[in-house]
């Protein structure tokens, strides 16, 4: 049932965006949590889309909103935002391939060469969100896809359901998200997160993508093993990791077109 409205305008931006909402068909349900609800979808003879259901109450627009304004290959192109009674809707183009983390679960291990240009083209991405003031805080194997086209790969970041515009103040229970392994040290409650946090995200993702041991896990002994074998990451490589993977953040590298 529809919420009373007493104001006529607000009632028609309402219909509106119903009637928009039900002029995309959903063709798959991807994903379903308390965060909200990923669909593929198609509009008229067009997409395939990306549609993401956020609740009203959890959604940071200018997260969206800023994203909308970055121009970088590796990031959703933002189709349309709208608003019902109880979600916001961002659509977005449909980016192909499989994640990181299910490349990896196959066995495959990237060498030096594949490993750093794929991370050169997530540096490029993370660098133009930076620029646009969002922080990702959440990159990890799950929210990168790679894909690949006549003999190139080509890496996307995704799912922004845990970034934040830089320098915006969480709460507690916020700023504690962010995937184990991955997630800087002051994503665990030291501080907030800021630019650097993705540094260290991508500099933990360099790492798995070079030993295909995931790191903080009850593996993370052969985790350090393998970094410090110089028949998998040479010692250059090794000390740029420890670098961008350093406790303290102003001993990063202190934003992502460094890293790169």
């Amino acid at each position: 049932m529809m919420p009373q409205n007493d104001n006529p305008a607000n009632e028609n931006r309402v219909s509106h965006a119903m009637s928009i909402d039900d002029a995309y068909r959903v063709e798959q349900t991807l994903a379903r949590s308390a965060r909200g609800i990923t669909e593929l979808v198609t509009l008229n003879e067009a997409g395939p889309f990306i549609r993401k259901k956020i609740p009203r109450k959890l959604v940071h627009r200018a997260v969206w909103a800023s994203l909308g304004d970055c121009g970088d290959a590796g990031l959703p192109r933002i189709q349309a935002m709208y608003e019902t009674p109880d979600w916001f809707m961002v659509v977005h183009d449909y980016l192909p391939g499989k994640t990181l983390e299910a490349v990896l679960a196959e066995g495959k291990r990237f060498s030096v060469a594949e490993a750093t240009d794929l991370m050169g083209q997530l540096c490029n991405s993370v660098a133009d969100l930076h620029t646009h003031r969002i922080i990702h805080r959440d990159i990890s194997p799950a929210n990168v896809l790679v894909s690949e086209s006549n003999n190139e790969r080509h890496a996307y970041l995704i799912d922004f359901g845990n970034a934040r515009m830089m320098h915006e103040q969480l709460a507690p229970d916020d700023a504690t998200q962010g995937t184990w392994g991955f997630a800087a040290p002051e994503q665990h409650g030291f501080a907030q997160a800021d630019e650097r946090s993705d540094v260290y995200s991508l500099g933990r993702l360099l790492g798995f993508m070079l030993t295909g041991i995931r790191p903080g896990d009850s593996n993370d002994d052969s985790y350090l093993q393998h970094l410090a074998d110089p028949a998998i990451v040479p010692p250059r490589l090794r000390a740029v990791l420890d670098r961008a993977c350093a406790f303290e953040p102003s001993a990063r590298f202190q934003d992502a077109t460094t890293f790169s």
